[in-house]
């Protein structure tokens, strides 16, 4: 009996036991079991609402109520607006704009092409001073003493009273041009080489306002402002056969005499071609701050033909080399002596003027232009 007692006591206990066990698993299932559930709902509901959008937050405050604690959580902010500025909206005032800092200045674009070598379809430019080391050039028999032509007595004639022409400046090779901007590629540096041009570019032109024409305009303009009456020809003398050049300017010179006895000196005005290799040359000076051509006065004499007054031209050519010299520094050339005559047996005071290269533009040939026509203009005053 005692034993049957016992027992049940046991199973009772046990049973009081397992009841206490119960209750402490379904405590710890509320606290560590659904409420994480509950929160990982929430969380996935989070992640539908931003999938879904408005029309899933709508679903939601319908099902479980607008006052719901789930529902508060998908209330939409005012469009524009995060939670914090919400908060503070009321109670904050605007901050004052900044002021805008002025924008800093641009710098200019590189070049877009430096080139690091001449192309192989171009033929290279080097620009050089040209200012004689010596004062001529000779490539005649004679030997020349330029102290005696400067001392002889000035070989032209007194021009007459009025305004009858003084000076004719006429282009025997009236087609030769200058090398101008649009084939100048000026953003070439390199070895010495300033700028090149295309293989096959021409250097002659048919267009007077492209030529030595125009450099002769400039020249002449010179000489009329310093009180000079200057005549002009502008004849394409070189047209149509380049061979029949100066054949066509003395025949010029022939009928402009006769029409004007008045006229003393004749400059025929050409522009030079200078290489060196096989790179063209540019005449390098400068009048004032401004890049110049410069010029070049070429003597013939009568090594190759009759021409017994060349001495007389020579004398006039020293007295106008030496004026550019003394004010025109850099301007003048190696004055240059020829064995042809180059139609100036006419008179005295013929001379041949190279203004320029084929490499300087239009600009710098029209600076020395100008130039030598004002030093010609003080030498024809100064024998007056």
């Amino acid at each position: 009996m005692m034993r049957r007692r016992t027992i049940a006591g046991k199973k009772k206990t046990e049973k009081i036991l397992w009841k206490k066990r119960a209750k402490k698993a379904g405590a710890l299932f509320l606290l560590y079991g659904f409420l994480p559930l509950l929160c990982g709902l929430m969380a996935g509901s989070l992640l539908w609402l931003n999938a879904f959008g408005a029309e899933a937050a709508e679903e939601i405050l319908a099902h479980y109520g607008e006052d719901s604690a789930v529902a508060a959580l998908y209330t939409p902010q005012e469009e524009g607006e995060t939670e914090i500025e919400a908060l503070t909206a009321e109670s904050e005032e605007p901050p004052e704009p900044e002021p805008e800092e002025p924008a800093a200045p641009q710098e200019p674009p590189a070049p877009s092409v430096i080139y690091n070598a001449v192309p192989e379809d171009a033929v290279p430019v080097i620009a050089c001073d040209l200012s004689a080391k010596s004062y001529f050039i000779n490539t005649t028999k004679y030997t020349i003493d330029v102290d005696g032509a400067r001392n002889a007595a000035w070989p032209v004639a007194p021009r007459e009273t009025g305004d009858a022409p003084v000076v004719l400046v006429l282009h025997t090779h009236a087609t030769e041009s200058y090398l101008f901007d649009d084939t100048n590629l000026s953003d070439f540096a390199g070895d010495g080489v300033e700028t090149y041009f295309p293989t096959g570019t021409s250097l002659r032109n048919n267009d007077p306002a492209r030529t030595v024409v125009q450099v002769g305009e400039v020249f002449c303009q010179a000489l009329r402002d310093a009180g000079i009456p200057t005549i002009h020809c502008t004849d394409m003398h070189d047209l149509p056969d380049f061979n029949q050049a100066y054949g066509n300017s003395a025949q010029t010179v022939r009928r402009y005499l006769e029409e004007y006895p008045s006229i003393r000196y004749v400059i025929d005005l050409h522009r030079d071609s200078v290489t060196r290799g096989d790179a063209y040359v540019k005449t390098s000076a400068k009048t004032g701050s401004d890049p110049c051509a410069q010029v070049m006065l070429v003597v013939g004499t009568n090594q190759n033909g009759r021409h017994p007054n060349w001495l007389q031209n020579l004398s006039v050519a020293v007295a106008f080399k030496d004026q550019m010299d003394r004010e025109a520094p850099g301007l003048s050339r190696a004055l240059y002596l020829r064995t042809a005559r180059f139609n100036q047996e006419f008179l005295p005071g013929c001379m041949l003027l190279e203004v320029g290269s084929a490499m300087n533009t239009l600009e710098e040939a029209e600076r020395a232009a100008r130039t030598a026509g004002e030093q010609l203009a003080k030498v024809i005053l100064s024998h007056e």
